[in-house]
């Protein structure tokens, strides 16, 4: 304590010199469990016994000790009638100036003077005393204001100094009693084999702390010599073995009570209790539950007239662990036990003072942990929280439904099946996340359905994170109610054949699980070139397991298969008839994976095919930009030659067109004449637009018909799709759904999907969400037309923009397809400048029979029009009952924009309405915007309800 004292105010010294001057005011951090006031005490003994102190630089002179606990009015006035004696010892009683003099003469000591001020975490006054409710000259003298140049050394609890940073020079931090101090302690000899004892106790958290007070190390010592050489290892059962050791023979009452106390303080962030609080809360003052206190004195004249005293616990844990035990004695009064947990709630989530006592308190109650644990709220717990007090708690049945009630997976109280959703949890690989969902999936009133693992190889801790994973695969086997789960992880770059051969066998070991109808396997590798095989232990591993699950019927794998991979999983699923959804985004679609799946859909009754973002099938180079506009954009390359002389089985005579028949050349400009056919020389058309509309717009827009898409036959030269969508459209094909979202398609296999689509008796849904270029989804629109049982489209993307042309085409085609019913364009942008193409929308809302109709985020440019000129509803569609313009803006020629609630009064040719979605637009996802919130005024308001009541009754 002497050298450390002396450090508070020696220079830092450096092999240049001195590095920081010597600090005038010190903050010493302590522990709740410390007795601080012994250490300013041993501080002001080692200047009286020591001189000079410091050793080097200015000595002290006079140093005043201040208990701010015991303060009641001034510094000086506390001096003078609580510290100074009374009577002839008082040095100030026979006269020279009196006691104020002296006290006002103390500013010429300057560095020679110090204060050491304790307890400025007691409260005063008030539940939590803050620095402002200190008395004035104490605040002057934190802050410089009195005796500028006096040293401070202040001590105060580590939770309550906060305020006291600014204003310090140097930051001490207090940890109790070294390892050497403790270690010696211990190894007394009495108690027998030190070098064991030390050993355990180093070994161990729990121990290691309970050893820095002088007390614990006794205590431990002596639990050591009654217990054989055993000690206790976890932080409660060491806490209450010392308990039982300095507080024997007492109470459950006695200990209740002292809890109850103890509660107090720590709610209102106290490290000590006094001798009168204790009568207070302890009908048996005198009891043996006391030892665990160790007692401090107070230094004024007022307290010890009363006998007054303060109390700190004996070593760490013991007030949470009284607090505990006064929480767990409330178990059969659950009013009073609510009220206590309310009180513990002090913000948004609570500290770790609380924490301990509710996880003490849950020990301490066992299987009847339920009741506490059903008084708690997750509005300020977090699930780490939750899992963590279950666990303490332990797995009795009633534990474990309380578990699920908290977390809201509970058969009880039951949910209407209106009001039910489906629910995704997701799961982190941590150990304590891992053991309380495996304790709540143990539970029989677990409903869980839905359930996603998001498993991280942990180096630092693998061993406990690998007993958490054994444990919550182990509870996954034998829950019944999950049907869905979702296995995803990063693989690092220096990942080991071990640690990707621990995944496949959890892999292997999650797909025993019984009734499991859908599992999901993500797993992505963050090397930029990974050896092609790097995961077969985990392929091998789904080899394993797929054909053992009965129930599995959906199978989604995104792990960057090879090839021969693929080619390995397909011979296994076509021996499971249960699978018929299969999902393979980012596949590389290879001729030989693609003649794997063409077997596969041959050979079993796959109904569902997604392919999101495969790749490899496009080998013809994108537009310069790299991304195409289609009509307009400025490229030739995105529908250029789309319609090619062979492809046009279904059209009427010529059955060739300029390769610039949708080509997104700007107006007035004609492809090469070295790239027209014959077809170039052919009549054209009447043309009904103006003169200054391009010519194939014109063409397209007049003509009642379209170009059917076909294809010319595989092998396709800049594709690798033609077997696929080959098997897709035979007759014996039973595949009802296929996903092409953001894949990279070449013109041939955007062409020959749109013959499928034309051909396919049973396909009834198709995806290709997120195309970069019209020429991907337009032969799919026009195929459309003629295909016989077509029922849900979904071909939004954001990069889309269709002017004249292509917009006639493509509502004429879409028109024509009588089984169609929902169609989602979300994110397009239209560009009319044609009365024509207004015609072709509506006979196309006219004629249509889609029922539902995805407009969010799309634009909509109509030049032609003005403000006060936009036509009202002069169209009709009876079909369309949901109508989703979320985030949709129509764009005027006066460059007023139009959206939200402004377009109600255009959209009153639908009366059979149900549905209309007017949201703001969206922030993220599938078209998503940045544009400013719309800020409607009264009279927009006003307008809105009006058509409202008008037109939607």
């Amino acid at each position: 304590m002497k050298n450390i004292a002396c450090m508070f105010y020696l220079k830092i010294q450096t092999k240049d010199g001195p590095f920081l001057e010597a600090p005038r005011r010190v903050l010493v951090e302590c522990p709740t469990w410390a007795i601080h006031s012994t250490l300013a005490l041993r501080i002001l003994h080692a200047w009286a016994r020591d001189h000079p102190w410091p050793q080097r630089g200015t000595p002290v002179a006079v140093a005043i000790f201040i208990p701010l606990a015991e303060l009641k009015g001034s510094l000086s006035n506390y001096v003078a009638k609580e510290l100074l004696p009374k009577g002839p010892s008082n040095p100030f009683a026979g006269g020279f100036g009196g006691f104020n003099s002296a006290w006002n003469s103390l500013s010429s000591l300057k560095a020679k003077l110090l204060f050491v001020l304790d307890g400025y975490d007691t409260p005063r006054g008030s539940p939590k005393r803050k620095g402002k409710n200190l008395p004035a000259d104490v605040i002057d003298l934190l802050e410089g204001r009195l005796f500028p140049d006096a040293r401070i050394v202040v001590l105060s609890v580590a939770t309550n100094c906060s305020d006291l940073l600014p204003m310090m020079q140097r930051h001490v931090t207090y940890e109790g009693l070294t390892w050497g101090r403790s270690a010696s302690l211990l190894g007394g000899g009495q108690w027998g084999a030190p070098t064991r004892l030390l050993d355990t106790v180093q070994q161990y958290p729990a121990l290691r702390s309970a050893v820095r007070t002088t007390l614990g190390c006794l205590a431990i010592a002596s639990i050591y010599e009654s217990n054989g050489g055993d000690l206790p290892t976890e932080e409660i059962d060491v806490v209450e073995s010392v308990i039982n050791c300095v507080g024997s023979e007492s109470s459950a009452n006695n200990a209740a009570e002292l809890g109850r106390l103890a509660l107090f303080s720590l709610k209102t962030h106290r490290s000590s209790v006094t001798t009168s609080e204790i009568r207070m809360y302890c009908s048996s003052p005198d009891s043996t539950i006391l030892g665990c206190l160790e007692k401090a004195p107070l230094f004024g004249r007022t307290a010890k007239r009363k006998g007054e005293s303060q109390f700190m616990a004996v070593c760490a844990g013991v007030t949470e662990f009284l607090a505990a035990s006064y929480l767990a004695s409330l178990a059969s009064r659950p009013g009073l036990l609510a009220a206590e947990i309310a009180g513990l709630s002090l913000g948004d989530e609570i500290d770790a003072e609380m924490l301990k006592i509710l996880t003490f308190s849950m020990s301490l109650l066992g299987s009847r942990a339920h009741i506490l644990l059903s008084k708690l709220t997750p509005l300020w717990l977090s699930p780490q929280t939750i899992f963590s007090l279950a666990i303490a708690g332990g797995e009795s049945d009633t534990n474990l439904n309380a578990l699920c009630d908290l977390l809201g997976i509970s058969k009880s109280p039951p949910v209407s099946p209106l009001e039910m959703r489906p629910i995704w949890v997701q799961i982190r690989s941590t150990p304590t996340e891992l053991r309380g969902w495996g304790m709540a999936l143990k539970s029989p009133s677990c409903t869980l359905r839905n359930l996603e693992l998001a498993y991280q190889m942990e180096k630092n801790t693998i061993h406990d994170s690998r007993n958490g994973m054994d444990h919550f695969l182990d509870a996954l086997v034998c829950n019944d109610s999950v049907t869905t789960l979702r296995i995803s992880s990063l693989i690092e770059i220096d990942a080991k054949e071990t640690e990707i051969g621990y995944l496949a066998n959890c892999v292997a070991k999650a797909l025993t699980k019984p009734k499991l109808e859908s599992f999901e396997l993500i797993l992505t590798l963050l090397e930029e070139d990974p050896p092609v095989l790097k995961l077969q232990a985990v392929v091998s591993a789904l080899c394993r397991s797929i054909p053992r699950q009965p129930k599995l019927s959906s199978l989604l794998l995104d792990l960057g298969l090879c090839t021969s991979q693929l080619v390995q999983l397909c011979s296994i699923l076509e021996k499971c008839p249960q699978i018929t959804r299969v999902s393979l985004p980012h596949l590389r679609c290879e001729r030989g994976a693609v003649g794997a799946l063409a077997a596969l859909l041959t050979n079993r009754p796959i109904t569902s095919l997604a392919l999101p973002s495969c790749w490899g099938a496009r080998d013809d180079p994108p537009s310069s930009s790299g991304v195409s506009m289609g009509s307009g954009s400025g490229s030739s390359t995105g529908t250029s030659g789309l319609i090619k002389q062979s492809s046009l089985t279904g059209a009427p005579s010529p059955r060739s067109y300029p390769p610039g028949l949708f080509s997104s050349l700007p107006r007035g400009v004609l492809p090469p004449p070295s790239s027209m056919g014959r077809s170039a020389t052919l009549p054209r058309q009447p043309i009904e637009c103006p003169p200054d509309k391009r010519s194939s717009d014109s063409v397209v827009s007049s003509k009642p018909w379209y170009p059917t898409p076909a294809c010319e036959g595989g092998p396709h030269n800049s594709g690798t799709l033609h077997d696929l969508f080959l098997t897709i459209r035979e007759p014996y094909s039973r595949l009802n759904g296929l996903d092409l979202s953001k894949a990279q398609l070449s013109l041939e296999d955007a062409m020959c999907l749109g013959e499928t689509v034309r051909l396919s008796t049973t396909l009834h849904s198709i995806k290709i969400e997120g195309a970069s270029r019209l020429s991907e989804i337009l032969p799919s629109v026009l195929g459309a037309s003629e295909s016989p049982c077509l029922q849900m489209m979904s071909i939004g993307s954001p990069r889309l923009a269709l002017e004249d042309g292509a917009i006639a085409m493509s509502a004429r085609a879409l028109a024509n397809c009588s089984t169609l019913k929902l169609l989602s364009i979300e994110g397009w942008s239209f560009r009319i400048e044609s009365a024509t193409s207004l015609s072709a929308l509506r006979a196309f809302l006219s004629f249509t029979s889609i029922r539902e109709l995805g407009l969010s985020n799309c634009r909509l440019h109509l030049p032609i029009f003005k403000s006060d000129s936009i036509p009202l509803s002069n169209y009709e569609c009876r079909s369309v009952v949901v109508i989703k313009i979320s985030g949709a803006q129509v764009i005027l020629g006066d460059h007023t924009i139009l959206r939200g609630p402004q377009l109600l009064p255009y959209i009153g040719g639908f009366p059979c309405l149900r549905e209309l979605d007017l949201s703001a637009p969206a922030r993220s996802g599938l078209g998503g915007t940045t544009s400013p919130p719309l800020i409607m005024d009264d009279k927009c308001v006003i307008t809105f309800f009006q058509c409202l009541h008008l037109q939607f009754r």
